[in-house]
């Protein structure tokens, strides 16, 4: 009798559903892996967007002029003001006068309609 060479049925079914079952774990891992990524991304994507609408604020107030209205909101003056004011990175800001050298600039909620964060913000504008 000749030996027989290869692979049975059987032995190929079971390797195959074996390597199967890896498979689909190793799928299940990645995809875990990379949502964790994705929201770990979102998490600090606004992190860093706050913080450069921080340091644009805070830029806009150290080199124009403003002023406090009777309603609380602050306004720039000047001649650029319209404009200041639309490019103000944060919706429309609160103001109160500290004293009569400083009033205080400041914003609380979301800083845009997509953002489900509520973040705050303040700085001290010198008059």
């Amino acid at each position: 009798m000749a030996s027989k060479r290869g692979f049975t049925l059987i032995e190929l079914i079971v390797t195959m559903a074996v390597s199967g079952i890896f498979f689909t774990q190793a799928m299940n891992m990645f995809s875990t892996a990379n949502g964790s990524f994705v929201s770990y991304k979102k998490a600090h994507e606004e992190y860093f967007e706050y913080n450069v609408k921080k340091a644009k604020a805070n830029r806009m107030l150290l080199d124009n002029t403003g002023s406090c209205q009777e309603n609380g909101e602050f306004h720039f003056t000047g001649d650029s003001a319209d404009s200041l004011d639309m490019e103000f990175p944060f919706p429309q800001p609160k103001c109160k006068d500290v004293d009569r050298k400083r009033t205080l600039v400041y914003f609380l909620g979301a800083t845009d309609s997509t953002s489900k964060e509520i973040v705050g913000y303040s700085h001290f504008y010198l008059k």
